[in-house]
């Protein structure tokens, strides 16, 4: 009996003992493999629906921004007419020409506005063709393609408002013509070449202020510019020979042996567009420039008046028979700067989406090219396209 209970006290010890070995080599082989590193899974700590809502909502932000910052319209159009006379009417005494016009135009308008600060940059083009006939030597009809407008100018004008009707603002404006222009459509040689590409160009920058009127029934915007600054560039080499030919001592106000011209002065720019009717089918746009260069004018005035006088003195001598060793001594040409008046005026009468007839009249006034007034119309019924992004 007491063998059996020595037996049952070391079969309890040895229980025991394996037991405690088993939770041990457990133990052990836990801290083998992890050791003192901490293992932890992203994804417990990641919150995957609330980084996708911000990235979201983020990308919308911007997007309502940039709609709400930036306006921007595009106009395509494509107009044209045709006027046909058959013989009998060609023979009769009212004559006539068989004729046939095709104008082309773009515009863009891009508008940033970012709380008080705003950008407008605007471009347009304009360019049309007519076909005309004309009696030839050998008492043919011949049809002649020649170009009767063509244009093309683009200005940016920056604006930081005051309140809802002043702002300050600065005008850069560029203007020229794509291709090159002759005297009529009989005559488009070389030799008849009178205007081409950057000849002229006009360069026209500004700083003023800016009124634009709260009404909407008289939506007028007027900018008044104290410091502008205008520059002409001509540079076309068969220009330059066609007006030196002619005996020419300038060309577009420029002396002929220069390609640049420089002037100061103050100018003023008149916009306004309104449409009226149901779906707009009636609309307006006028833009009246006027610039003068009065600096260069006060700066130069001593130089005006020595060429005045020269000249007045010039006529004397020629009106006495020209006597010789008395001719005046001749001095540098300096002219007296007249205003410059661009206006330009564009009725749109729209009869659907794509439909509608223009009527544009432009008048212009440069003593530099001509001592009168020059006045451009257009009438034309066509294809219109316009684009807006909001």
């Amino acid at each position: 009996m007491k063998r059996l209970f020595t037996i049952l006290t070391l079969l309890a010890a040895l229980s025991v003992s394996d037991a405690y070995a088993q939770f041990t080599v457990e133990d052990e082989t836990k801290t083998t493999s992890t050791g003192n590193v901490e293992l932890q899974n992203p994804l417990q700590d990641m919150n995957i629906a609330t980084d996708f809502s911000s990235e979201a909502r983020a990308k919308m932000e911007r997007q309502r921004l940039r709609k709400e910052r930036n306006y921007v319209e595009v106009s395509l159009s494509l107009q044209g007419s045709m006027t046909s006379y058959n013989d009998a009417w060609l023979s009769s005494s009212k004559g006539g020409s068989n004729t046939m016009s095709i104008l082309g135009t773009f515009g863009l308008k891009h508008t940033y506005t970012n709380k008080r600060f705003s950008n407008n940059t605007q471009v347009n083009a304009r360019y049309g063709y007519s076909r005309q006939n004309y009696k030839t030597e050998e008492d043919d009809s011949k049809g002649i393609w020649f170009k009767n407008i063509d244009e093309f100018w683009a200005q940016i004008q920056p604006k930081l408002a005051v309140n809802d009707r002043w702002s300050y603002t600065a005008l850069a404006k560029f203007r020229s013509q794509f291709s090159n222009s002759y005297k009529s459509a009989t005559e488009q040689e070389d030799e008849h070449l009178k205007s081409g590409f950057m000849a002229p160009g006009y360069l026209d920058f500004s700083v003023g202020m800016d009124f634009a009127s709260p009404s909407k029934k008289f939506p007028i915007k007027i900018s008044f510019f104290p410091l502008s600054g205008n520059a002409i560039i001509a540079k076309n080499s068969q220009v330059e020979e066609n007006f030196r030919g002619r005996g020419n001592t300038s060309w577009f106000g420029i002396d002929i042996d220069k390609h640049l011209f420089f002037t100061g002065g103050s100018s003023v720019k008149f916009e306004f567009a309104r449409t009226w009717g149901k779906n707009n089918w009636l609309g307006y746009n006028g833009n009246l420039y006027c610039y003068y260069g009065w600096i260069t004018n006060v700066s130069s005035l001593s130089k005006i008046r020595d060429y005045e006088d020269y000249l007045e003195a010039h006529d004397k001598w020629v009106a006495d028979g020209s006597p010789e060793g008395l001719e005046p001594a001749a001095v540098p040409r300096h002219e007296m700067l007249h205003p410059t008046v661009d206006w330009r005026n564009t009725i749109t009468i729209k009869a659907s989406s794509y439909f509608q007839t223009q009527i544009m009249v432009d008048l212009y006034y440069d003593k530099a090219l001509s001592d009168q007034v020059m006045i451009k119309s257009f009438i034309s019924l066509g294809l219109t396209y316009t684009f807006k992004n909001k």
